[in-house]
C-alpha cells in the first residue's frame, strides 16, 4: 500500500509488524498485559514488607529494585500501546529510565556484596541458638536453686528471648536471601549449559540421573568409564587436561566429540571450576556440558561453501583467458588447416613435398583438438544440443570403455530406474564419459572398479555443503566412481585447472578433466568431486533433466564440388583468415566480394546489393557482431542466404553455447572442403522451392 514519507518518518505500530492480525495482536496484548501485571504485584508486596519492618537492611538496594520492576512493567503496557500507537519517544523514555533504575540497583548491589557477605552463617546461628538453649538451662536450673534470684533471672531470661527472636529473624532473612541467590544462579547455569555435573576433588563423578538424560545411555552404560564416550582422537588430550586440572585445581575447558547411542558424533563444549572452602581446599568441581554441534556444523559448512567458491572464481577467470587465446588461436589454424590442405590437393601423392604437408595438416589437427579443449573449458565452444538418453549413451558405449580401459578393471553400469533424458550434445557427452573413463583407469594401475550410476533426482531446494551453488530443479545424475588410489585435497582442488596433471611429462596434456568441467557446466550442469588418499574417487554430474523426447538427426552435407557459382560477400575481422577463405572461394569458381568489418559490410551492400547470394560472416566482430550483420542484412534482402563462422562463442548465435539446429553455422578452424561444402549446402537451401522449404521448416520445429 501507499505511504507518504512523513507517515512513514513517525514510524509504524507493531500492529504492522504482525500483519493485524487479530489473534495475534491479542495473544500480544494480554501477554504483555499479564507480565506487567506481575510486574506491579512484586513492588507492592516489598513496599508493604519495608513498612512493617523499617528494621531490615538495604531499604535502599528495596527501593531502586522497586523502580526497577515498576518501569518494566510500564515497558510492557508500552508495548499494547505501540501496538495500535507508535509512540517511540515515549517508549525510549521508560526504556531509558529502566536502564537507569538497573544500573543504580546493580551498583547498590555491588557496594553491599561484602555485607551481605557478612551476615551470619546458617552453621553459626546454629551454634548461637545451641548456646542460648544452654543459657537457658543454666538459668532453669538456678532459678530452682536460687528462688531469692528469681526476679532478676527472669530479666535476664526476658532480654535473651528478645535477642534470640531478632537473631531468628536475621537468620529467616539471610536464609531467603540465600535461596533467592541460588534461584539466580541455578537459571544463570541453566541459560548456558544443557547439562550440570559435579565430581568429587579427586575426580569421582556424583550420582546424577542428568547424565542418561544428556547423553542418551542408561546408567547402568554410564557405570563404566566415561571417557569410553569421548571420541577416540579427542580421547587421550582430553584426559590430559582433566588431570592436569584436578592436579593443579585450575579452570578445565575443552570442545569434544562425544558419542551418541546411535554411534554418531556430537561436539560439546566443557568446562568445570573448584569450589573450595575457607581454606582454599577443594571440596568438590562444578562443571557444564554444552552441545555446540549446531554451531560446528554451521562453521563448517560455510568454510566449505567458501572454498568451493574460491575454487569456482579461480576457474572462472582461467576460462575467461584460455578462451580468448583458443579465439585467437582458431583464426590461426584456420590458415594453416585450409592452406595446408588446398596445398595437398595441389601435390600429387609422389611429389616430394607432399610428407611436409601431410606433417603440417597433422599437426595443425592436434592443435585444434588442444583448442577445443581449451574451448571446452571456458564453455567457448558451439554445442549442438538435442535430446540424450544418459542410460543409453553408456550402454552404447559399455563395449568401447572396456577396450579403453582394459581387461584388469571391471566395469559396473547401473541403469536409470526412470527416463533419464537430457539436454546435450551427444558427441561432447560421450567425450565427458570417456575422459572419465581414462582417468579413473590411471588411477588403478593394479586393476579395481569403475562404476557409472544414472539416476533422475529433483532438488526442491539448494542443497548445503558441496553442493550448494546447485539451483533447485529436475536433474540426471551420473556418478562415476573408482576403487582407485584416491587424491589429497591439494590435488583434489587442481583437477578442473588446465594443464594441470599428476602424470609424468609425456603421458598426457592436463586438459581432460578441465573440459569435462567446461562441457557439464556449459551445458547447465554441475560437477562434484569427492576423494581421499586409498579409498578412490567419486565424481558426481548433474545435467538438467529434459522432457522432449529421443530422436535421431541425421546429417544432411552437400559435397563439395569445383565449379560453384553464385557471389559471396565474406566478413570477417581477421585479415590473413579473411584472404583465405576469398581464395578458397574464388579458386573454386565463386565471386567474392570482402569487408573487414559490419560498417564496411553495409556499405558495399548499399552499393550494389542485388548481386550478393551469400552471407559468410565471422560471428564475433568488433562493432557490430555477426548477428547483427545478418539481421539487418536480411531485412533488406530475405532472399539472401547466411551462413556463420566462429571457432569461439559469445550468445551472438548461441544461447549459452548452445547451437539451434537451425542454423547454419561452421566450426573454425575448418578445411576447404568442409567450407565449400557448408556453402553449396546454404546455398542450395536457398535455392529450393518456398513450399519445400516451409515443408522442411515445420518438420525441423
Amino acid at each position: 500500500m501507499d505511504m507518504d514519507l512523513s507517515a512513514a518518518s513517525e514510524g509504524l505500530a507493531h500492529g504492522y509488524c504482525l500483519l493485524w492480525d487479530q489473534q495475534l495482536l491479542w495473544l500480544h496484548a494480554v501477554s504483555d498485559g499479564l507480565i506487567a501485571l506481575s510486574y506491579f504485584v512484586i513492588p507492592i508486596a516489598l513496599v508493604r514488607f519495608i513498612r512493617r519492618r523499617p528494621d531490615v537492611p538495604f531499604n535502599s538496594v528495596f527501593v531502586c529494585f522497586c523502580a526497577f520492576i515498576v518501569l518494566c512493567g510500564a515497558t510492557h503496557l508500552l508495548g499494547i500501546w505501540n501496538i495500535w500507537v507508535p509512540d517511540w519517544w515515549l517508549t525510549g523514555t521508560v526504556k531509558a529510565a529502566t536502564a537507569i533504575a538497573s544500573v543504580a540497583t546493580a551498583g547498590l548491589l555491588i557496594y553491599l556484596l561484602p555485607q551481605a557477605i557478612a551476615l551470619p552463617s546458617p552453621a553459626q546461628l546454629r551454634a548461637a541458638n545451641a548456646q542460648l538453649e544452654a543459657a537457658n538451662a543454666a538459668l532453669r536450673d538456678e532459678v530452682a536453686q536460687r528462688t531469692a534470684a528469681q526476679a532478676a533471672l527472669a530479666a535476664a531470661r526476658a532480654e535473651a528471648e528478645t535477642m534470640v527472636e531478632v537473631r531468628t529473624a536475621e537468620l529467616a532473612t539471610a536464609n531467603a536471601s540465600l535461596r533467592r541467590s541460588e534461584m539466580r544462579y541455578r537459571a544463570a547455569v541453566d541459560a548456558t549449559a544443557d547439562f550440570i555435573w559435579t565430581v568429587s576433588p579427586a575426580g569421582v563423578p556424583a550420582a546424577n540421573s542428568g547424565w542418561a538424560e544428556f547423553t542418551g545411555f542408561s546408567e547402568s552404560e554410564l557405570a563404566v568409564d566415561r571417557s569410553h564416550f569421548v571420541h577416540p582422537d579427542d580421547r587421550d588430550w582430553v584426559m590430559r587436561r582433566w588431570r592436569h586440572a584436578l592436579e593443579s585445581t585450575e579452570r578445565f575447558d575443552a570442545q569434544h566429540r562425544l558419542r551418541r547411542p546411535d554411534g554418531t558424533w556430537r561436539h560439546v563444549q566443557v568446562t568445570a571450576v573448584p569450589v573450595r572452602d575457607d581454606a582454599g581446599r577443594v571440596v568438590e568441581w562444578i562443571g557444564v556440558h554444552k552441545d555446540v554441534s549446531e554451531r560446528i556444523e554451521n562453521e563448517q559448512r560455510l568454510r566449505a561453501m567458501s572454498e568451493q567458491l574460491q575454487q569456482a572464481q579461480r576457474l572462472e577467470s582461467v576460462g575467461r583467458l584460455a578462451g580468448g587465446i583458443a579465439h585467437d588461436f582458431n583464426n590461426l589454424l584456420t590458415v594453416i588447416t585450409g592452406a595446408s590442405d588446398a596445398l595437398l590437393h595441389d601435390l600429387g601423392p609422389a611429389h616430394p613435398s607432399r610428407v611436409d604437408a601431410e606433417d603440417i595438416v597433422s599437426a595443425a589437427n592436434r592443435a585444434a583438438a588442444l583448442t577445443a579443449q581449451l574451448l571446452a573449458y571456458s564453455r567457448k565452444q558451439v554445442l549442438q544440443a538435442r535430446p540424450v538418453a544418459l542410460d543409453h549413451t553408456l550402454a552404447g558405449l559399455r563395449d568401447l570403455l572396456e577396450r579403453l580401459i582394459g581387461e584388469q578393471i571391471r566395469v559396473e553400469i547401473m541403469p536409470s530406474p526412470a527416463p533419464a533424458i537430457v539436454l546435450a550434445d551427444p558427441n561432447q557427452l560421450e567425450q565427458v564419459i570417456l575422459n572419465m573413463a581414462v582417468n579413473a583407469r590411471d588411477a588403478m594401475p593394479q586393476g579395481g572398479t569403475l562404476t557409472f550410476e544414472v539416476a533422475p533426482v529433483q532438488m526442491t531446494e539448494p542443497p548445503a555443503n558441496e553442493y550448494f551453488d546447485l539451483p533447485p530443479g529436475d536433474y540426471v545424475r551420473l556418478v562415476v566412481r573408482d576403487t582407485g588410489v584416491g587424491m589429497d585435497e591439494g590435488t583434489r582442488s587442481q583437477i578442473f585447472e588446465p594443464f594441470f596433471t599428476t602424470k609424468e611429462r609425456g603421458r598426457g596434456t592436463g586438459l581432460g578433466l578441465s573440459m569435462v568441467y567446461g562441457i557439464v557446466r556449459q551445458s547447465g550442469g554441475r560437477i562434484y568431486v569427492e576423494s581421499q588418499l586409498g579409498q578412490g574417487t567419486r565424481f558426481t554430474i548433474f545435467l538438467p533433466r529434459s522432457t522432449a523426447a529421443v530422436s535421431d538427426v541425421s546429417s544432411n552435407v552437400v559435397a563439395p564440388t569445383i565449379g560453384g557459382h553464385g557471389t559471396v560477400l565474406v566478413v570477417e575481422d581477421a585479415e590473413d583468415v579473411r584472404l583465405f577463405v576469398v581464395r578458397m572461394l574464388q579458386r573454386a569458381g565463386y565471386t567474392v566480394r570482402a569487408a573487414a568489418d559490419g560498417i564496411e559490410a553495409m556499405a558495399l551492400l548499399a552499393r550494389d546489393a542485388s548481386t550478393i547470394d551469400l552471407l559468410l560472416t565471422d560471428v564475433i566482430m568488433p562493432g557490430m557482431n555477426g548477428r547483427e550483420l545478418a539481421d539487418r542484412v536480411v531485412q533488406d534482402r530475405p532472399d539472401i542466404g547466411v551462413l556463420f563462422m566462429s571457432g569461439y562463442t559469445d550468445n551472438a548465435i548461441v544461447h549459452h553455447g548452445v547451437l539451434d539446429g537451425r542454423t547454419p553455422f561452421i566450426h573454425k578452424p575448418f578445411t576447404t572442403d568442409e567450407l565449400l561444402a557448408a556453402v553449396r549446402r546454404v546455398l542450395a537451401e536457398r535455392a529450393r522451392p518456398a513450399g519445400d522449404a516451409r515443408a522442411d521448416g515445420a518438420h525441423g520445429a
